[in-house]
């Protein structure tokens, strides 16, 4: 089963925009896949998605899943759910997903250390990031506060993580960032990168090559880690 977080900058987006997405997925892994309708911001600021995503792995578990049968995943904002969801998860002392599947997380709310592709990034603004930042964040809480920012959190004892990022996006440097913490504390983990690509470009498979190659890498290290 693949818990499914979408993006969307926890201000848009819905598993019917990620339909495509989601069906390949499926189709690839051969698996089941719950794409959650998590609240959204800025009516549901944060930590209304984490709870949401959090009662629905419990749901999950309550059916008679295990959680070795479990996989999270999600792009961009979707990532991030991905991420503290998991880091709750643990703190709760709950059982843990059998891995991490993340496309161009964003792991840093504070937004500090953004990249700069040399011809920009064709679908992120800074402006708008900052912007949706502000509409989901609670006033008075440090955007570095691990629950918000995982690449700030301790990261030990989280399953096996496969992040795949686009060179050619403002969040590049938040998978590296959150790759190389990850290895840090110990995590099995596998880092993608995509030459010449944007935020997401796994939404277009079915029309985009590489996007179908990046979705069969997720099948491959799914199966290695016995999903």
């Amino acid at each position: 089963m693949l818990l499914y977080l979408h993006g969307g900058a926890y201000l848009i987006g819905s598993p019917a925009t990620h339909r495509n997405i989601t069906s390949h997925l499926a189709k690839r892994c051969g698996m089941a896949v719950c794409a959650l309708d998590y609240r959204l911001a800025p009516e549901h600021p944060y930590p209304a998605a984490l709870e949401d995503a959090l009662a629905a792995y419990r749901e999950l578990l309550a059916q008679g899943h295990t959680a070795a049968q479990i996989v999270i995943g999600g792009d961009s904002a979707g990532g991030n759910l991905s991420l503290i969801t998991a880091l709750r998860l643990k703190q709760l002392g709950l059982p843990l997903p059998a891995a991490l599947v993340c496309f161009s997380p964003w792991t840093d709310a504070s937004c500090n250390q953004l990249h700069k592709p040399p011809a920009g990034d064709p679908l992120l603004h800074p402006a708008w990031m900052q912007q949706a930042v502000g509409l989901y964040c609670p006033a008075g809480l440090d955007r570095r506060d691990p629950g918000l920012s995982p690449v700030y959190a301790d990261l030990t004892g989280l399953p096996p993580l496969l992040i795949q990022v686009g060179e050619d996006e403002l969040l590049l440097n938040d998978s590296l960032r959150l790759a190389e913490q990850a290895k840090a504390a110990g995590v099995t983990v596998k880092l993608e990168r995509y030459a010449g690509l944007w935020h997401v470009f796994q939404a277009h498979a079915g029309m985009l090559a590489v996007a179908d190659l990046a979705l069969a890498r997720v099948a491959g290290f799914l199966q290695k880690q016995g999903r």
